[in-house]
């Protein structure tokens, strides 16, 4: 990959975390929080592309490639955080669950480059984020049935699953960075 696409790309990523950034920034914004997490997991991915720069040009592909995924998974989780109604939500939860399966098996391809008591560390933590993503998929599941009116307590109970997930993730993320 050229340094010329490397930089067009990381500025276009940049800017989309910038976005949201702002979001995090805004008083109107209950889940700033959230918001934050997922731009300071996203600042440390993309000081780890800055760094295979450096250190090791034949990495910087495959960190690229991890923040890019961590980014739709950060922008899904927003869509999802303000969605106004019910299928909005669920449809940003299933994209977002997506974006992290392909984030996983980006983390699982650098897992397996590894050798020896890091590589089965690194198997068994994405062992448990994947858990986690299929605890999502359960509740997300569940509250499709549930719903009935009450989409709002589903949503919270759907959340809370994702932030689990979404903690899970960026520990095994900084595993790999």
């Amino acid at each position: 990959m050229s340094t010329t696409t490397i930089e067009d790309q990381l500025t276009d990523v940049r800017r989309r975390i910038a976005r949201l950034r702002a979001l995090a920034q805004s008083d109107a914004v209950e889940e700033r929080a959230r918001i934050q997490r997922h731009v300071d997991a996203l600042h440390r991915a993309d000081a780890a592309v800055l760094a295979a720069e450096r250190r090791a040009p034949e990495e910087v592909e495959g960190k690229l490639g991890q923040l890019r995924t961590r980014l739709a998974a950060a922008e899904s989780s927003v869509t999802a955080d303000f969605s106004d109604e019910w299928t909005t939500f669920a449809a940003a939860v299933e994209q977002e669950l997506r974006s992290w399966d392909t984030y996983v098996e980006r983390l699982q391809a650098t897992a397996v480059a590894r050798a020896g008591t890091s590589r089965e560390r690194a198997e068994a933590a994405i062992a448990d984020v994947r858990t986690r993503r299929i605890d999502v998929f359960d509740r997300l599941t569940q509250a499709w049935r549930d719903v009935n009116g009450a989409w709002r307590e589903q949503r919270d109970q759907v959340s809370a699953a994702r932030d689990a997930l979404e903690q899970e993730a960026d520990e095994l993320s900084a595993h790999f960075n």
